[in-house]
């Protein structure tokens, strides 16, 4: 950063201070002028002062340094943004993609499914058709056998209670009666 007006103005006028105040001391030593010579270190010593804190105010105010530092900070935290822009483009992109793929996964899925759910269903209805067709041979075969014909049942045995005022059985008869697969009284 270059010195302002004000600061160049001031370094000039302490310059002049300076060379005044040394002027003052050669003069004042060669006529042996102590308060002079003392005068003349004073005016130096301020001149001095007043360009030290000139240069102090430069070198605290100068920001050359750290404005480079600022830029290349924000050029840097520029490219940051822009490759954080692209690389969420790219994940949004990516994304879409694996969408789209996802999607044509599920139709070709849901066009297998409903083919499979056809093909499942013919041979269903090609076994359920040659079962029937076993079945309805299966009855045409036992109808020829006669297997379906109503058989005549033998009688069952018939427990005949005596009536009231009627004679009890003999006791051969009764004992009979108790054998093996004969229900009796």
């Amino acid at each position: 950063m270059e010195f302002t007006a004000t600061s160049k103005a001031c370094s000039a006028t302490a310059a002049g201070i300076l060379i005044s105040g040394f002027a003052i001391i050669i003069g004042s030593v060669s006529e042996d002028n102590v308060a002079g010579s003392i005068g003349g270190a004073c005016l130096v010593m301020v001149s001095l002062t007043i360009i030290i804190c000139v240069l102090v105010r430069h070198w605290i105010v100068n920001t050359d340094t750290e404005r480079r530092i600022l830029g290349a900070a924000q050029r840097e935290a520029q490219a940051e943004r822009t490759k954080y822009i692209a690389a969420q483009a790219a994940l949004e992109n990516e994304m879409g993609r694996l969408n789209r793929d996802m999607a044509a996964e599920r139709a070709r899925i849901a066009r297998r499914l409903v083919a499979e759910r056809k093909a499942m269903r013919a041979e269903f209805d090609e076994e359920r058709a040659q079962l029937a067709a076993d079945a309805f041979r299966t009855g045409v075969e036992m109808e020829r056998s006669g297997a379906l014909k109503r058989q005549e049942q033998p009688p069952g045995n018939l427990i005949k209670f005596r009536k009231p005022g009627q004679p009890a059985a003999p006791a051969s008869e009764r004992a009979r009666s108790h054998g093996h697969g004969v229900v009796g009284p």
